[in-house]
């Protein structure tokens, strides 16, 4: 099943399409987002990133709440890139990742490693029976 966007609001106006940075509202049709839920993403351009970098003095950018970034901030292009996060069959886990990470305490994200070391360790012990 294709995965559509029913509809996506900004925030705030950019500044600039080719400087800036976006917080984006997505809604999903409703197969995929009852009662009105949507999903919060930043969208960025790469310009902007490199003044992030100026700002703080440095060389790389820090580990910082994910973004897409896009060449331009117009209606198009941001709406291509969210497509690109929801148009597979993963049942949209991409645009929920980018969305609930922010969320996520560090007790939740050790609670996911935990689950995911315990499952590989049930794998070794399945395959090494073998």
């Amino acid at each position: 099943m294709t995965v559509k966007i029913k509809k996506i609001e900004y925030l705030l106006s950019p500044r600039d399409i080719l400087n800036d940075a976006l917080d984006v509202f997505v809604i999903l049709e409703d197969d995929y987002c009852s009662d009105g839920f949507g999903y919060f993403v930043e969208v960025i351009t790469p310009q902007y990133l490199s003044i992030i970098m100026e700002k703080e003095k440095s060389a790389f950018l820090s580990p910082d709440y994910p973004c897409i970034i896009v060449s331009k901030l117009t209606d198009n292009i941001i709406r291509a890139a969210i497509e690109s996060f929801i148009n597979s069959d993963d049942e949209v886990r991409w645009l929920k990742l980018y969305h609930v990470i922010p969320m996520l305490t560090i007790q939740e994200i050790n609670e996911i490693l935990d689950r995911k070391k315990q499952e590989g360790i049930e794998l070794d012990a399945e395959f090494g029976d073998e």
